[in-house]
C-alpha cells in the first residue's frame, strides 16, 4: 500500500475520476513489461500489483466505479462530450465501445407482401461489409412507427 499526493502524482485529471467514483481501477501494460493494477478509493491511498490476468497486449483500461449521484456518466452522450471537450490536445486515439439493445415488436403473419418487406429491412441493416450497421435511435420515432403499426 502506498500513500502520495494523488493530485501531485496522477494529475488533476486522472484526479478528477475520484469525483465521481467510489473505486478507480487501471490495468496497464507496457511493450514487454509486466501488467500491472494499480487501485485506489480516493481516501489518499493506492495499491500497486502485478496483474495476474495479462489479457492486455499493451495500454491501459480504466474502470470507474461510479458512485450513486453520478450514474448519469454512464450515458453515452455524457461520455462522448466529457471526452470531446478535454481530449482536445491528445494525439493517439480514445476508443468508446458502446452496446445498443432496440426491443421490437414481432408479428406472426402469414401474408407474404410483410414477410418481403420485412426481409429488405434486414438487408438495409447491413453495411458493404455484412456488418451491421449502428444507428441512433429517436425515441420519438420508434413511438410513432408502434402507433401505425397498430392502426
Amino acid at each position: 500500500r502506498g500513500r502520495i499526493s494523488m493530485i501531485g502524482q496522477f494529475g488533476v485529471g486522472f484526479y478528477s475520476a475520484h469525483l465521481v467514483s467510489e473505486k478507480v481501477v487501471v490495468r496497464t501494460k507496457h511493450n514487454e513489461d509486466e501488467q500491472y493494477v494499480w487501485e485506489s478509493t480516493a481516501g489518499g491511498t493506492f495499491t500497486i500489483r502485478t496483474d495476474t490476468n495479462q489479457d492486455i497486449p499493451r495500454g491501459t483500461e480504466i474502470v470507474l466505479h461510479l458512485r450513486e449521484d453520478a450514474k448519469n456518466y454512464c450515458q453515452e452522450k455524457s461520455i462522448k462530450d466529457l471526452v470531446k471537450k478535454h481530449s482536445e490536445f491528445i494525439s493517439f486515439p480514445i476508443s468508446l465501445y458502446v452496446t445498443k439493445e432496440e426491443e421490437k415488436e414481432v408479428e406472426i403473419s402469414d401474408d407474404e407482401d410483410e414477410d418481403a418487406e420485412a426481409g429488405k429491412e434486414k438487408e438495409q441493416e447491413m453495411d458493404e461489409d455484412g456488418k451491421p450497421v449502428i444507428k441512433e435511435v429517436d425515441e420519438e420515432d420508434q413511438k410513432e412507427k408502434k402507433k401505425r403499426r397498430r392502426r
